[in-house]
């Protein structure tokens, strides 16, 4: 069987995969592929050199969510193709948006924080009164990027004009005080990672430092709830905890798998990689089920009844 792994430039993630994967003796053929090196042809191609990428059985998509719309085309051209992906073209909708992001966790029923989006500045100013303190962040900016925390209502109205004025799409959510932890999930796994913050600092992507830790049950279900919702085999949920209240915050289709496995000590390309195999095993179980049912309707009744 082939694996295609697709990645950004440089990748160290993608490296670890692609030499994981060279272990696995179901895989015969691995390439590890930029993005930038790809072109989709017409709505059925998607050509790196001279070889089709949909002609793989796996494809490993690790790309960050600001290559969407290209990464959401290309992901639905091999998902109709039958190729077994580490994310459905739906996860690339969801993350290219905070506004698409919030209808995941509202999908998934989970809790996150109150969120606000506007179309004017009069009313995001009259939102902004209604608190000390907000959290901005840049609708269509992901890794921990476009975020800023604003306790001053003066800033906070300059902040919107300057949005406004650049034609910026942006939300608002309330500040939520508590402890931030990590989540990956692969396949059936997850990994918890707590983050601690350097003194002062609000912003979550801001860590002192980080420690593993052994998730419980309920934020194994939120982790898993939004894994699936999104149609992802390995995903980063990012959650606060406040008086055992989960507020999940963000979500990334491309983790740092490296930081997860330091941490963990959980070699988590080779779960990952075992999770796609799984998957497509049980795919092809349920064809061979759907195919024999399509011939029983053939057979005569004491054939069918045999089978």
């Amino acid at each position: 069987m082939k694996l295609c792994i697709i990645a950004d430039k440089e990748d160290k993630v993608a490296l670890y995969l692609y030499e994981e994967a060279k272990k696995f003796k179901e895989i015969s053929n691995n390439i590890l592929v930029s993005i930038e090196k790809l072109y989709i042809e017409g709505n059925e191609k998607i050509v790196y050199r001279d070889k089709d990428i949909t002609d793989y059985d796996f494809c490993i998509l690790h790309i960050p969510c600001n290559t969407f719309p290209f990464s959401y085309l290309a992901a639905g051209i091999l998902h109709n193709k039958k190729v077994i992906l580490s994310h459905e073209p739906k996860a690339f909708l969801y993350l290219s948006n905070r506004a698409l992001m919030i209808k995941a966790f509202e999908r998934a029923k989970v809790n996150y924080p109150k969120t606000y989006l506007t179309m004017a500045p009069e009313v995001s100013k009259n939102i902004v009164n209604k608190f000390d303190k907000l959290v901005f962040k840049l609708a269509d900016v992901h890794g921990g990027k476009g975020i800023m925390i604003v306790r001053d209502k003066s800033t906070a109205n300059g902040l919107i004009d300057a949005m406004y004025t650049s034609s910026k799409s942006f939300c608002m959510q309330e500040v939520i005080e508590g402890e931030v932890v990590k989540l990956l999930v692969v396949g059936e796994e997850v990994i918890g990672i707590k983050e601690i913050p350097k003194p002062g600092e609000d912003r979550s992507n801001v860590a002192q430092s980080r420690i593993y830790f052994r998730p419980s049950d309920e934020l194994i279900e939120i982790g898993k709830k939004i894994a699936k919702e999104i149609g992802a085999l390995c995903c980063e949920v990012d959650i606060i905890e406040r008086q055992n209240q989960y507020y999940v915050i963000d979500i990334s289709i491309n983790p740092s798998l490296l930081m997860y496995k330091e941490l963990s000590g959980k070699n988590v390309a080779n779960i990952l990689l075992n999770s796609m195999l799984e998957k497509k095993e049980e795919m092809e179980a349920t064809w061979e089920r759907k195919l024999w049912r399509k011939l029983s309707r053939l057979l005569p009744l004491p054939i069918q009844e045999r089978i």
